[in-house]
This record gives C-alpha cells, sequence and structure tokens, in this order.
C-alpha cells in the first residue's frame, strides 16, 4: 500500500472516530440495549477469578494492554503480570528496583542511591552506549521514558510487561525495546482509609581494607628496595631506618615529617577516609489513602511522603505525591468520564550524584592526609600525594545544593457505549516536568588545591500532550467465534526548554547572597529548546474460536516529525496465534490442566534521536579550552573591525552534519511460547523462546579529528540480533499437616531467562568505537558490550619463563606475563582481542511464600551466573606503580616476592615498565551473584480484635534486603552488581504497619 492511501485511509478512520467521539457528549443519541456492568466498567487487571476446569467454569484474568484489556486465557503475546503483593513490604522508591529478578526476560540494574534509579532493559539492548536501550513506559495511558521512580509505588495496581511484538506493537515507534504498562488504582463501592508507614535502615561496608599511613609507608619502602632505588628519595612524605642491604632488607622505623606541605599548616594524619565520608542511613515511606465510591462514582486519592537518606553522608532525595484517580458514571451502562491526576514534589541533593566519586577518593586519597589542616581548612593533596579532593570537603560544600522536580501527570477520558458491545473512548493526557538547580560552589583552598566560587542556575521544563481517541467492538457468534476489534489513533506533541546562568566572582561566600546579579567574572547565559510530535493511527483484531484457536493481527502507523520528508512515517505490524490443546476433545491427558501453544511475528520501533539530526548545525563558540595549558583562546569570536576593544562578534563553526536520509529503527521479533498449568493448576508456568533483530539503528558515528569540526552525524546502520529464552514454574497449594491447626499455603515459583547478544552490522564510522584494530578484529560477530585488549596469563615465576616467553618489553619476576596471541614471538599491539563480555550467561529468580493463620513468610533469591565485571579497585588495591600518588589496598602486603610466589598481586614497584594499567584481562572477574533480595514475616491481626477499634486489617512486618551476597571463589568484587565507583546497594532492614480502617 502507498503512503498516499495510507494517508488517505488514516484521514477517513479518524473522521469515523471523531464523528464517534462528538456522540460522548449527546446521551442516548443511539438506541441503547442492556449491557452487562462488568463491560461497563474498568475491571482492575490484576482482578483474578479462578475456577475449575472440571465444573466446566472459564479462568477470567484481565490483562492491560494496548489500549484496552483482553481475558488472559485468550492472549498470544508474551505478557509477564507482576505480583505485586510479593514486593509490597519493600520500601517504595522504584517500583523497578523491587521486581529486579521477577520477571523472566526483565534484566534490572541498580545501586544504593536514595533517588532510586534503575536500568531496565527487556530481551536485551540494542547499540548499548551509542543508542537508546530504554523501554517505553504507559502509564494509566500516557507514554513515558522517564521511568517509574517519578511515581508513588503505593498507587500502582497492576504492572504488564510486554516483551514480544505481538503485545508491544500497538505501540509502535517507541516500542522497540519493550513496553512496560502501569495501571494504578481505581476507586471502589464503599468506603476504605489505608495508612502504611516503614521504616528502612541501611549500612554498607567496603571490603577492600586501605592502609593506613605505616602500611602505605612500608609498602613504598618495600617497592623502592624491590626496584634497588634509594627509598628515601620514593616519596617526600617518609623517610625509612632500615639496613640498606638490598638483598636482605630490614625495615626498622618510619619517620615522617612534622609537617607535610611547604606552609607548616598540615600534619600527617591516620585518616580513615571510607569511615569519615559513610553511615549508617534511614528510609522513612509514608502513604495514606482513601478509596470508595457508590454505584455511580468511584474514587481513589493518596498522599505519599518518600524521605531516604543514602549511605554516603549527605544524600538525600525526598518526594511527596498528591494522587486523585476518579471515575463516573453519567449515564448508566451509557457514559462514563474519567480522570487520572498524579502531582509530586522531589528534592535531591547533589550529593547523590556525586556519591561514587566521593566513594573512589575515600579509597584512592590517602590516610596521611588530615580533614582538616592546622588553620582549620582543608586538608588536600602535597608533594607526593595524588591531586585529588578532599572526599568530606566535596560533601560539606554541596549539603545545601539541592535541585527540585516537579511532575504534574493527568489524564481525562470520557467513554461511552453506544449499543452493546461497542465502546467509544476519548482521552487527553498531560506529562508536565519542572526541573530547578541552583549549584553554589563557594571557593576553597585543601593542600594544593585552589579553586574560586562558581554559580550554576539552571531551570527546565518538558511537557507532553498525548490525545487519543479508540473504538472498540466485540463480537460473539454461535457461542464459539469471538471478535475484539480496536481502532484508534493518537497525537503526541512534545516540547521542552533549558535555561542557564553562570558566573563567578562573588563578595561573599554565603549562598542567601550568591545570585547571579552579584557575579563579577565569567557571566554568561546558555539555553536549549526542543519540540517534535507523533501522529499515529493503529488498529488490532484479536480472535477467538471455541476457546481453542486464537489469532490477533496488530498494525500502527507512525509519523515523527524527527525524521525528514523522505522517511517520515513508517509502519509497525505484527500477527500472532495461539493453540489451547487442553481444550481439544482428543486430548485426555489428566495432571495436564491448561496446554496452550503461542507463536508471533513483528515489528517494533524507535525514534530516540534529537529533533535536529537531519540538519547540519552551527553554534558559536565563544572560548575554547587548549588541550595543553589552563588558557582559553577566542573560539570563533574575531575582532573583525580591528577595534582591539569591547565584546568581539562571534562566527559559527559546524557542530554536527545533518542526514535527511535518516528512517525508523526497526526491530523484527519472533516468539514461540508454550504456557501451562498441571496437577489441577498446583502447578503452572511458561516457556518462550525469542529472536529479534535490530536494524538501521539510529547512532552518532565518532569520525577521525581529519574529517574537520563537526562531521560526526546521525545515521541508521547497526544491526543487532538478541536471542534467548525465558522460562518460569510455580507450585501454589494448601498442605495439610497432623502438626498444624490450619491449612499451611505454599507457593514457590522459579525463573531463569538468557539473552545473547551479537553485532551483525555497524556503519563504518562507528564500528571501531567498541574496540578493534579496524581490519580483522572487530566487534562484528561479537557481542555489543565485548572488551578488546590484552590476555593476563599469570605472574613470571622465574628467569626461565621470562626467557621462554615471547619478547616482551617490562617482562621481570612477579610482574604479568601477556599472552602471545599471534604467536610471532613477540608482545605488542597485535596481541589484542575481544576477550570477555560483561553480558551474563542467564539471570534467574526464586521466590517462596508461606501464609499460616494470621502469619505470612517470604524468601526471595535473585541471581546471575556468568558474565564478566570489570574490577576497578585493583588499579588501587595490586599496584604501586600506576597511580603512585594514592593510596593502596591491603592486598599490597601479600604481594609477589620469591618467598610468596603464590600471590596473584604483582611484584611491588614505583616504575610501571610493563604497561600494567592497560586494558586487560587482570582486572576483568566473573560477574555470577547470587543474592538474599527479600526476608520478610508479617502478622495480620484477628478480625475479632480489629472489631473492637474500628479497624478493618492490620498487619505488621519485618523485612530484610540485600542480606547475603554469595560471589565466586577467587572473586575480588565485593558486590558484582554495582563493583566500582557507583553508589554501593547496602543492606537493609525495614519494619512497617500497613492498618485499614
Amino acid at each position: 500500500m502507498t503512503n498516499q492511501k495510507l494517508n488517505q485511509l488514516s484521514l477517513s478512520i479518524r473522521t469515523v472516530l471523531f464523528n464517534c467521539s462528538l456522540m460522548l457528549m449527546i446521551p442516548g443519541i443511539a438506541h441503547a440495549q442492556e449491557v452487562d456492568k462488568q463491560e461497563s466498567q474498568n475491571v482492575p487487571s490484576s482482578e483474578t477469578v479462578k475456577k475449575n476446569k472440571e465444573n466446566n467454569e472459564i479462568e477470567v484474568i484481565q490483562v492491560s494492554y494496548g489500549y484496552s484489556s483482553v481475558e488472559k486465557s485468550d492472549l498470544t503475546g508474551a505478557i509477564s503480570s507482576v505480583k505485586l503483593d510479593e514486593v509490597i513490604d519493600l520500601p517504595a522508591g522504584n517500583i523497578m528496583q523491587n521486581l529486579q529478578g521477577r520477571v523472566p526476560g526483565l534484566q534490572i540494574s541498580t545501586n544504593g542511591n536514595p533517588s532510586s534509579g534503575a536500568t531496565v532493559r527487556i530481551r536485551g539492548q540494542g547499540l548499548g552506549p551509542l543508542g537508546n536501550n530504554d523501554p517505553l513506559y504507559i502509564i494509566d495511558g500516557i507514554p513515558t521514558k522517564s521511568g517509574l521512580h517519578e511515581i508513588n509505588s503505593n498507587d500502582i495496581e497492576d504492572v504488564q510487561v510486554l516483551r514480544d511484538a505481538a503485545a508491544a506493537s500497538i505501540y509502535g515507534a517507541r516500542s522497540g525495546n519493550g513496553v512496560i504498562v502501569v495501571t494504578t488504582k481505581k476507586g471502589r463501592e464503599g468506603l476504605d482509609f489505608n495508612f502504611r508507614f516503614n521504616q528502612t535502615f541501611e549500612d554498607f561496608n567496603y571490603d577492600l581494607q586501605p592502609l593506613n599511613t605505616s602500611q602505605r609507608a612500608q609498602s613504598v619502602w618495600q617497592a623502592a628496595v624491590n626496584d634497588g632505588s634509594n627509598p628515601d628519595r620514593a616519596s617526600a612524605l617518609y623517610k625509612f631506618d632500615w639496613n640498606k642491604d638490598y638483598e636482605n632488607p630490614e625495615l626498622y622505623k618510619i619517620i615522617l615529617p612534622t609537617f607535610t606541605d611547604p606552609s607548616g599548616v598540615q600534619r600527617p594524619a591516620d585518616t580513615d577516609w571510607f569511615k569519615e565520608v559513610t553511615r549508617s542511613s534511614q528510609v522513612r515511606d509514608f502513604n495514606l489513602s482513601l478509596a470508595g465510591g457508590g454505584d455511580r462514582s468511584r474514587f481513589y486519592t493518596s498522599l505519599g511522603y518518600y524521605d531516604a537518606e543514602g549511605v554516603v553522608d549527605g544524600s538525600k532525595f525526598e518526594r511527596m505525591t498528591f494522587r486523585v484517580n476518579s471515575d463516573h458514571d453519567l449515564v448508566e451502562d451509557k457514559l462514563k468520564v474519567g480522570q487520572t491526576l498524579l502531582i509530586t514534589n522531589q528534592r535531591a541533593n547533589l550529593i547523590n550524584d556525586l556519591a561514587g566519586n566521593i566513594l573512589g577518593l575515600s579509597i584512592e586519597q590517602q590516610s596521611i592526609v588530615p580533614v582538616y589542616n592546622d588553620e582549620g581548612g582543608w586538608g588536600g593533596p602535597v608533594p607526593g600525594i595524588t591531586d585529588r579532593d578532599n572526599p568530606v570537603g566535596i560533601i560539606e560544600r554541596n549539603r545545601d545544593n539541592n535541585h527540585t522536580f516537579n511532575k504534574f501527570l493527568a489524564s481525562f477520558f470520557v467513554e461511552y457505549t453506544p449499543i452493546k458491545d461497542l465502546k467509544l473512548r476519548s482521552s487527553v493526557g498531560i506529562d508536565y516536568g519542572q526541573f530547578n538547580f541552583r549549584n553554589f560552589q563557594r571557593s576553597y583552598q585543601a593542600g594544593t588545591l585552589n579553586f574560586g566560587d562558581n554559580l550554576t542556575v539552571e531551570s527546565n521544563w518538558n511537557r507532553s500532550i498525548v490525545l487519543a481517541t479508540t473504538a472498540e467492538y466485540k463480537l460473539l457468534l454461535d457461542d464459539k467465534h469471538k471478535f475484539t476489534f480496536l481502532a484508534g489513533v493518537e497525537q503526541i506533541d512534545f516540547k521542552t526548554e533549558l535555561s542557564r546562568g553562570i558566573g563567578s566572582g562573588f563578595a561573599s561566600d554565603d549562598r542567601d547572597f550568591a545570585f547571579l546579579s552579584q557575579a563579577t567574572d565569567d557571566v554568561r547565559v546558555e539555553g536549549f529548546g526542543d519540540a517534535w510530535t507523533l501522529d499515529s493511527i493503529f488498529g488490532r483484531i484479536d480472535y477467538s474460536y471455541d476457546q481453542r484457536y486464537l489469532a490477533g493481527l496488530t498494525i500502527r502507523r507512525d509519523g515523527s516529525s524527527k525524521f525528514g520528508k523522505n522517511n517520515q512515517y513508517g509502519n509497525f505490524p505484527a500477527v500472532s496465534a495461539g493453540w489451547v490443546i487442553s481444550n481439544e476433545d482428543f486430548f485426555d491427558v489428566e495432571f495436564i490442566s491448561t496446554l496452550k501453544l503461542r507463536a508471533s511475528y513483528g515489528e517494533t520501533g524507535n525514534q530516540e534521536i534529537p529533533t535536529n539530526a537531519t540538519n547540519t548545525t552551527y553554534q558559536p563558540r565563544y572560548a575554547t579550552q587548549s588541550l595543553f595549558t589552563d588558557r582559553q583562546d577566542e573560539g570563533t569570536a574575531y575582532d573583525i573591525t580591528g577595534a582591539n576593544s569591547g565584546t568581539l562578534p562571534s562566527g559559527f563553526v559546524r557542530a554536527q552534519t545533518g542526514n535527511p536520509d535518516l528512517k525508523w529503527e526497526t526491530s523484527t521479533q519472533s516468539n514461540v511460547g508454550v504456557d501451562f498449568q498441571l496437577l489441577s493448576t498446583t502447578v503452572y508456568g511458561s516457556v518462550d523462546y525469542f529472536k529479534k533483530e535490530t536494524k538501521d539503528i539510529l547512532t552518532l558515528t565518532q569520525p577521525i579529528a581529519t574529517l574537520g569540526e563537526g562531521a560526526q552525524k546521525w545515521v541508521n546502520g547497526g544491526t543487532i540480533e538478541n536471542s534467548g529464552y525465558e522460562f518460569i514454574i510455580g507450585y501454589e497449594d494448601y498442605l495439610d499437616f497432623d502438626f498444624l491447626e490450619d491449612e499451611l499455603k505454599f507457593d514457590v515459583s522459579f525463573n531463569i531467562s538468557n539473552a545473547d547478544n551479537k553485532v551483525i552490522a555497524l556503519p563504518e564510522d562507528v564500528v571501531n568505537s567498541f574496540g578493534g584494530n579496524g581490519q580483522d578484529k572487530t566487534i562484528l560477530g561479537h557481542s555489543i558490550n565485548s572488551v578488546y585488549g590484552y590476555v593476563a596469563d599469570g605472574l613470571f615465576q622465574s628467569q626461565q619463563e621470562i626467557d621462554d616467553h615471547a619478547i616482551q618489553s617490562g617482562a621481570g619476576l612477579g610482574r604479568i606475563r601477556w599472552a602471545d596471541l599471534d604467536n610471532n614471538g613477540v608482545i605488542d599491539e597485535n596481541d589484542q582481542d575481544f576477550f570477555v563480555t560483561p553480558d551474563p550467561d542467564f539471570i534467574y529468580g526464586f521466590n517462596f511464600t508461606l501464609n499460616y493463620k494470621q502469619w505470612d513468610f517470604n524468601m526471595f533469591w535473585q541471581g546471575v551466573k556468568g558474565g564478566s565485571v570489570r574490577n576497578n579497585w585493583r588499579l588501587f588495591t595490586d599496584f604501586t606503580s600506576l597511580n603512585i600518588g594514592s593510596n593502596y589496598g591491603s592486598r599490597v602486603l601479600d604481594a609477589w616476592s620469591l618467598d610468596n610466589s603464590d600471590s596473584t598481586v604483582p611484584a611491588l614497584t614505583l616504575v610501571d615498565n610493563n604497561g600494567e594499567g592497560r586494558q586487560s584481562s587482570f582486572f576483568w572477574e566473573d560477574g555470577s551473584y547470587l543474592k538474599l533480595r527479600n526476608l520478610s514475616v508479617g502478622y495480620r491481626f484477628e478480625d475479632k480484635l480489629l472489631n473492637d477499634y474500628g479497624i478493618l486489617d492490620a498487619r505488621i512486618y519485618l523485612q530484610g534486603s540485600n542480606l547475603l551476597t554469595i560471589t565466586p571463589d577467587g572473586t575480588l568484587s565485593q558486590d558484582p552488581e554495582a563493583p566500582n565507583e557507583v553508589f554501593p546497594v547496602p543492606r537493609r532492614i525495614t519494619i512497617g504497619i500497613d492498618v485499614s480502617f
């Protein structure tokens, strides 16, 4: 079908739907027939009614996806429904953090930042660091890419993960990385007031053991002796009393100077920097909700307050949320209106963002540096110490640098049922965010560091308006043929604008007087704006014959202003089929209750590029920083009049080369799955196999410098293949034991999934951004995350090993031996290869729940098998030569020597002749781990006790998170999930109460 015909079809459907939407304002304009009351209301997608197949009753589970809901028994796509009752005891910072390991095919990475961010990947990823890999979130019908940390998890009723193209293609151009559909709570008849509060205590300790002042001095002495050099000249910080015998050295005494700095104000210390910058922290989660209504109107409203500290001192995040959801039957069984409203106020500290650097400095900064010098100023680097800042100073200077974010998320819908089984719906949604940040850095001096003041004031807003109109018709013929027809249109209009002001040279360091009007130096303003629109038309047909044969067909056409007119529109079709074998007359397997086969094939897209990607852009640069000095030139400014005074006029420089031929990034995915229930539905599960090819990946080239300014451009060209499997199995039943008074409810489940990644094609300008020699060794054919470098082959143990090995510059006893991969007898740049990938072999989770009378117990384990992580800490813990002025770890005290040849720590030296800091397998280790994510016990009070106080329900609980981490033998990473300079994942103990009136 040509684009012209598709546009005409789009216009025709829009006209029909628009005319239908006008009818919404005129109740009774069409002849009304009686409709089932359940059909006229939004049935919560988590509502479940389980019936026995033996009684010929149907299991009814409504699943929300794709602008409507469908019975789970009719699903042909790969959709995972989240059991929210399993994570109800966890703090409500971000629901995605709490789902880690619970949904097959959903890979979630988190850290301990109180701002509660999470990296989410569905069925692997696309172009890694050079592409967009985030899923699309649909919150009450409003699409967003910003994640779920901005909403109150206590308000969430239901979460659906759309994994394959059959389920996700209805969202078209933004669904290439999968879709997560979130539905918030609605009201119901009656009145229910709920109060929920929990308090969490956090702590964390690194097991890196940085050296104290005496130990570090000893390691420097040993390194100098190993080198045959004079230890007294190794560092300005120490002198040594020793026997001067390099063959049999003995250290008698370490002599520290009275002052370590030339000004004589900084005395030697023995600072435990990690202890100085960390703390035991707390998280408070408070939520009030009121839900109720009558037979015509229902509402849900809540007020939430989430207050989180981090284990890094000074880190903090606060979020206040207010929500009102309601729906009203203006004309019973005919006309309904409703709305959702969320208002949030978030406040976070800059320390949250700096925490990784602060913790890194607490390991790297030498203990000889004091927190404060004798004059009350900051202790800092001096001769003999790496030029690194004081981590306590960073905290104290940023405690009052807070940024705020306000979010307004609202939707309004009107729904009209002119005849039985025909539902017309129009909605408008708005997602508005406002970010404000005032960052004032006071002038300070710390040792040899000396910085002036600086103020940055930033304001940014963005808003997205979503208009959608749908028509849904359900048709049942002969009690066997069941059809569901859905057609709709949607428009998204997005705008954003950022303003930034910068200045320095303030007369006072009081934050209350530091405003841009008071700046006397380097005053400038910056700004940015962006806008795009997405215009869509879509349709879906679901068919079921006699609850045995299922089929689905979806098509969506998107037009985006981000692309040039030649490729502005994209089509995203999908088809799926299912066969419920267990409903066939010939099927008579007693222990199998349900057996359904599913298959699907379809396309999804991605449009996540800047709106100016198709255009060549130019910008003024009033100053260009020199790479070799601290001076700046005039950039594109030029004194064209020769006046040699005043403000110079500026020219422009090319910032980006346009590409008018850009087109959609498209993911083509096939999926085959089996759903089953065994032993009278006590055993349940599913297994899926998928293959996904993402082509025309939108990515930014990395051109060589000789191509000139602004040579980089957005291109299509990458192709990534992801394939894997997802499996979940569970067992749920009631068990009787003679020694128990009542039944024991038992629910255990296990899931495992895998996603292999392989690069099929990349643009020439991008391929070497991932390593390789540009010839026979490139990322092509490897995982997008593969690491290129040298392979470490142990340590040289004898002179004979050195002589027998390939020629290696820097070879010596106790030095790292590099593998001769090309077998040419010389270690050089040709001995590099892609030696490791961070991708796990599989991820898994195990959930165990018990209920007995008023008691409930839950235990959840989550793990990763395979893959690798880089342990950057080894730069400090294993070497005295790679960062000569930093602190070291206790492992250097057990470094290789002739008397300690079993050590894996290279011999100590002060000179890195062997290039041991290069990218190599020495720093990479097994990324496998198994974590006890959740351990909780709760007690629900008996009704007869509560009734006397007018309480409907009350429960108290005790919960622990990240209580235990098991890693393979030989690995050094304490936590492979957060192995380096990031906010660590703390242990958490939570106590809470949940009361309903």
